[in-house]
């Protein structure tokens, strides 16, 4: 009691006067407890233990390289290592819903070839890398511990061969490319569209065809024309040119041509629709050099007749 009354006397004969609080600041309250703990640091009144400042600098250090592991994925790696020789190593995948996209496409974006443990694994991190494959459009990822990986890829549909140039890509209803062509048997049934615009308006040119079954069957390519137009490819070669509006008349025009004179099945290389009142037909090289042929000896023999007739007289 004595001590404490000591005390309370020096810190009485301390207090400022009332005046002096006005000009005081009051330290906001995350800095009280520094700014004491500095103040009694700077008085003596806390001593520092003799090896406190050795721990300190490990646990600097310490935490300086467990952050560079982290930010440089040693970490992860370290991790990765531990858990998969715990027996969370990944040793069955299960991959569904692929048809254009191989498991090797599957273990390449996972990294999956590398020792893997199921435990590092992130399933959305997993998501978006088989996103970033041509084909995928969607996935699921589950997990099954201790060493199951159960995968579930929703491919793109796709919906014609585009060559543009001498390029030739997948391509969707809208247009949009899943990736490169490669010969598969597989993709040789697709529309196969050729220009610049062909993609992103093919879907309703080749749907208004598919309307005429007899004429749908025997179409190889559907070419774009400028911005407006479009051309049938048939399988014998034969080029159909469409006019860029009233198409379905058009192709009941020659329909009725087919069924009447069987147009399709000629010589021809070419049936010129763009006209409403009147049909063009090209022949082909070896169909015009057989009809001026055919033309010359129907000539001479004319010829020949005129001259025998006038020897009689």
């Amino acid at each position: 009691m004595f001590a404490l009354k000591s005390k309370l006397l020096e810190f009485e004969g301390s207090v400022l006067p009332s005046a002096h609080y006005a000009n005081l600041r009051v330290l906001p309250r995350l800095l009280r407890w520094p700014v004491r703990f500095l103040k009694r640091l700077l008085d003596g009144h806390i001593i520092i233990p003799k090896h406190a400042e050795g721990f300190g600098i490990t646990a600097i250090i310490g935490g300086a390289v467990v952050y560079g592991s982290v930010m440089g994925g040693q970490f992860g790696v370290a991790v990765d290592s531990v858990t998969a020789k715990s027996g969370f190593a990944v040793s069955e995948i299960e991959i569904s819903g692929n048809t254009h996209t191989t498991a090797n496409d599957v273990f390449a974006a996972l990294r999956l070839g590398e020792q893997r443990s199921l435990v590092s694994i992130d399933p959305d991190a997993s998501r978006e890398a088989l996103k970033q494959l041509p084909w995928v459009g969607a996935a699921r990822i589950a997990k099954v511990y201790p060493d199951k990986l159960k995968i579930d890829i929703e491919e793109r549909d796709a919906f014609a061969v585009w060559q543009q140039g001498e390029a030739l890509t997948v391509v969707q209803k809208d247009g949009s490319v899943i990736g490169g062509y490669a010969a598969d048997a597989r993709l040789s049934a697709l529309p196969f569209l050729v220009g610049k615009g062909a993609a992103e308006n093919g879907e309703a040119f080749v749907e208004t065809v598919a309307k005429f079954d007899d004429l749908a069957g025997r179409v190889r390519a559907f070419i774009r024309v400028g911005t407006r137009r479009w051309n049938l490819r048939l399988d014998n070669g034969m080029t159909i040119r469409l006019p860029d509006e009233g198409l379905e008349d058009a192709l009941a025009r020659l329909t009725d041509l087919q069924n009447k004179l069987g147009v399709l099945d000629r010589d021809l290389a070419a049936i010129d629709l763009r006209l409403k009142d009147r049909t063009i037909f090209a022949l082909t090289e070896n169909a015009q050099e057989s009809r001026e042929a055919f033309v010359k000896a129907r000539a001479d023999a004319a010829e020949k007749e005129r001259k025998a007739r006038g020897s009689r007289i």
